[in-house]
């Protein structure tokens, strides 16, 4: 199962109500619930997301069309394995990544620490673009995989890449 546990600013522009906020469960898959939250890079709209368990983040920018409670898992889905393919992890290994996301449920964000690591990659990113020259001119592949390269604290010092494939690429 599959938890999106999204900021109020993404409840209240994909339209969704309390009612269809589950209670979000631990999950089975191996990089866990996602956090996402949307916010301004340049002058366009971009959705973060969030791994609970590893802290892997990638960003996706809304296009013409709204995003909608409907799209919005496909957005997590097809951006998760666009990032995985430009890592080069194997299809096994990718496969495993989607094992127990084959339904989900949105839910409210429970927790603090995984908030405030969810703010501080958004600086980070905002502040990666800007010192790049912007959208038109940054390499935002680039700064996204090296975003990811960055140790973490709450993963005892980890880069999220690290805690990517110890997950899904253990050792024999």
């Amino acid at each position: 199962m599959l938890y999106l546990k999204c900021t109020q600013e993404v409840q209240k522009v994909v339209g969704l109500h309390k009612a269809n906020l589950a209670s979000p469960e631990p999950s089975e898959a191996p990089l866990g619930n996602w956090y996402v939250n949307r916010f301004n890079l340049g002058r366009r709209k971009a959705y973060i997301f969030m791994s609970e368990t590893t802290l892997l983040s990638f960003i996706l920018f809304q296009g013409k069309k709204p995003v909608t409670i409907e799209s919005l898992p496909n957005m997590l889905l097809a951006g998760l394995e666009q990032l995985l393919q430009m890592k080069g992890l194997p299809a096994s290994a990718i496969d495993k990544a989607f094992k127990h996301y084959d339904a989900g449920l949105y839910a409210k964000t429970d927790s603090r620490s995984d908030l405030g690591s969810l703010n501080d990659l958004v600086n980070h990113y905002q502040w990666r673009v800007e010192s790049e020259g912007g959208l038109s001119h940054c390499d935002l592949t680039g700064i996204i995989m090296s975003i990811n390269d960055m140790p973490q604290r709450r993963i005892g010092w980890q880069t999220s890449w690290d805690a990517v494939q110890s997950r899904l690429c253990p050792p024999n």
